[in-house]
């Protein structure tokens, strides 16, 4: 088995190459915040330095976690509910995938926590200001995504996630998230 963590944090101890849900940007914002909170003083450098290796983590996540390039992210461990119906982190060498509404979701949060840091940033430094529009388009592409591919189930009022065979849609089995 081959480990792949360079740009991400390790799920687990059973299983190296699976990734947690990319809450560092978040965790960076509220690290700031209590700085912010506690001192009174902001440290810029500190969000600049994190900034840019979450932008090569960002980057992995959308060139590993979305293989179709539309804005749908898979991925094991990422469920909100943690329970699923098969093993999230097996993806076959075929055409099968999991279309998952979680693992979208957790890249819309990362999205905006990067928006948050670069607009924090362009306070104080404008040339973040491109950065901090391309992160809210990331944001707006990835919420189209989830109602464009009908991952919200009105009539159970819960998203759902796709095991989808083969590149024709119209093959889906339907899970609803508990």
């Amino acid at each position: 088995m081959v480990y792949e963590t360079r740009w991400t944090a390790p799920s687990y101890e059973w299983n190296f190459s699976d990734v947690n849900p990319p809450v560092q940007a978040w965790a960076a914002m509220e690290i700031f915040e209590i700085e912010r909170k506690t001192t009174g003083k902001t440290d810029i450098d500190f969000l600049k330095k994190v900034f840019h290796k979450l932008l090569i983590n960002f980057t992995w996540w959308i060139n590993r976690k979305d293989r179709k390039g539309d804005n749908i992210f898979e991925g094991g461990f990422l469920g909100l509910d943690n329970i699923g119906v098969f093993n999230r982190s097996y993806h076959d060498q075929g055409d099968i995938q999991l279309e998952q509404a979680d693992g979208t979701s957790w890249m819309g949060v990362y999205a905006l926590s990067m928006m948050d840091i670069a607009l924090e940033i362009a306070m104080v430094d404008s040339s973040f200001e491109d950065a901090a529009t391309k992160f809210f388009e990331h944001f707006i592409l990835i919420a189209e995504a989830l109602n464009e591919h009908f991952l919200w189930n009105e009539e159970d009022q819960f998203f759902t996630m796709y095991y989808v065979c083969g590149m024709r849609r119209h093959n889906r089995y339907v899970f609803s998230q508990l």
